[in-house]
């Protein structure tokens, strides 16, 4: 018997990629709060806000990369307001803008010479640049839950099944100095590095972010919790909104271009195949 024994290795080029570059990209955010659960006033939309502009910088190595990401960030969601009777009434609006900085692992599931696919993992360090949360609505009857307090300005009167309400356009409910100015959030998606050719490349990022910590300070989540400001409907003191825990969560997708440079280039062997073959006599 004569026993034939062939090996084939292929040569598998790994790249240490170092790029900078710019990034544009739309955001769905999620407002999640209970007490906006339980309030029949509110409804939440599908909201899209942008981010006009971010950069990032990048490293990579065979096998893995790590991305930094600062952007400016809009998240917040926007909610419907409902008349007694069912019908849209108007708007809650909840804007937060942050200047984020994400530092992400890129794990690559494939390490091809001109395109890369990772999964990434991230820690979103977030500064509060501005925040508020407005209300617009037209005249109209608005069931107010109780221990929610009803406004004193005039056009606010009180009814046996609600509380008719003025025209308002862009009233500051929740202000800015309610707001944590630190926020984290965790994230976890796609990234995708196309090169089209030595020095530039596209970049294609898609995320799903939670946000860590109630955006709100501990001193307005208090207040909340024990109502102390003008009466609600039934005469007891009341609090600008009903209490509940509160996590913002978002959805982006973002592209970019990259400049790339290529720090060092490494070869490794694997084999691909073996093969036996007999011979009989």
């Amino acid at each position: 018997m004569l026993v034939f024994l062939l090996l084939s290795r292929t040569m598998v080029m790994g790249q240490n990629v170092e790029s900078f570059g710019i990034f544009v990209g739309l955001n769905a955010p999620f407002t999640l709060d209970e007490g906006l659960q339980k309030d029949p006033r509110f409804f939440g939309e599908l909201t899209v806000r942008t981010t006009p502009i971010g950069f990032n910088y990048g490293m990579d190595y065979a096998g893995y990369g790590f991305l930094i990401s600062p952007a400016y960030l809009q998240v917040g969601q926007k909610f419907i307001i409902q008349n007694t009777t069912g019908g849209h009434a108007g708007t809650r609006d909840v804007k937060l803008k942050y200047l984020t900085v994400p530092v992400a692992l890129k794990l690559h599931i494939n390490d091809l010479a001109f395109f890369r696919l990772s999964l990434v993992a991230s820690v979103n360090f977030n500064y509060l640049m501005s925040g508020q949360e407005t209300i617009t609505h037209v005249a109209s009857k608005l069931k107010y839950p109780p221990k929610v307090s009803i406004p004193t300005d005039p056009g606010y009167v009180v009814s046996y099944d609600g509380v008719f309400v003025p025209d308002v356009t862009d009233q500051v409910h929740v202000s800015k100095d309610k707001f944590s100015p630190i926020q984290l959030f965790a994230g976890i998606g796609l990234h995708s590095d196309f090169d089209l050719n030595d020095n530039w490349s596209l970049n294609f990022d898609g995320r799903a972010n939670f946000g860590i910590f109630d955006p709100r300070k501990s001193s307005y989540i208090d207040q909340l919790k024990t109502p102390s400001g003008p009466p609600d409907l039934n005469g007891n003191p009341g609090a600008p909104d009903l209490y509940g825990v509160r996590r913002e969560i978002y959805l982006t997708v973002s592209v970019g271009v990259s400049k790339i440079i290529v720090t060092k280039k490494q070869f490794k062997q694997k084999k691909s195949s073996s093969s036996k073959s007999k011979k009989r006599r």
